[in-house]
């Protein structure tokens, strides 16, 4: 089982948005999916309340459960394991980050989103998880659209984050769909060019995680449980590892 984690301190930034229409493509494409939100705003539990259909699985859970969900999804058949973390950095967003086999960070193409990212980016670095960590444009409208990109992707550039080269457009049919627990992919025509892009998401992100190894089923629990109980704040992180990084200079 594949685990994706998605991760962004600034809210808004798409996070749920872009999980439901990830976790659906992976259905169409054959993916047993589960969503895990731990959104304090359940966004993702929302949505499937209004979809009329058990596919993809959402889950409203607390992070205490983490440890069983995962453990037991794949003796239910999922292939692909979507975490919504909240908002902030906290414990709960650790322990999403350490656990994931990759990171989706969506970001906004603005000055407040790409402020915030590096708060984002220190916590990644410090969980060892940057190298995994995959960076999406989101919500980027026409006005200076090809500025604004371009800045987007030299701030993640300069953080060392890969950037996927798919962008999500600023487009009404993402609300459309959601407002009625839909993905762009399933509205049709009017949907296409939004469906367009998501598709090239998924299969770059597909890619991509398909070229990497995933954590053992047991690694993965032992990792949710130390994370869960033994949660550090970032921080805290941080500074637990500076000190190992001093000792093996003065080696």
């Amino acid at each position: 089982m594949r685990i994706w984690s998605f991760v962004q301190q600034k809210g808004g930034s798409g996070k749920s948005t872009i999980a439901t229409n990830l976790g659906v493509c992976g259905e169409e494409e054959g993916e047993t999916v589960l969503i895990v939100d731990l959104d304090p705003q359940h966004s993702a539990t929302l949505w499937h309340s209004a979809r009329g259909t058990n596919k993809p699985t959402v889950i409203d859970a607390i992070p205490e459960k983490l440890t069983d969900i995962v453990t037991s999804a794949p003796n239910l058949g999922v292939t692909l394991c979507l975490i919504d973390s909240p908002s902030k950095l906290d414990d709960i967003a650790l322990a999403a980050i350490r656990v994931a086999d990759m990171v989706v960070c969506p970001t906004l193409p603005d000055l407040f989103n790409l402020g915030s990212l590096q708060d984002t980016v220190q916590l990644l670095k410090a969980a060892g998880k940057l190298g995994a960590t995959v960076g999406v444009i989101n919500n980027v409208d026409k006005a200076g659209e090809e500025a604004r990109i371009g800045e987007a992707t030299a701030v993640m550039e300069r953080f060392e984050m890969t950037v996927c080269p798919q962008v999500i457009r600023h487009r009404p049919e993402f609300q459309t769909a959601a407002e009625k627990g839909k993905a762009v992919i399933e509205l049709g025509a009017k949907g296409k060019a939004a469906a367009d892009e998501i598709r090239a998401l998924w299969d770059f992100l597909d890619r991509r995680a398909s070229a990497k190894r995933p954590a053992p089923r047991a690694d993965v629990a032992r990792r949710i449980a130390h994370e869960i109980k033994n949660s550090l704040t970032p921080i805290q992180l941080s500074a637990e590892r500076k000190p190992k990084r001093k000792a093996r200079e003065a080696k």
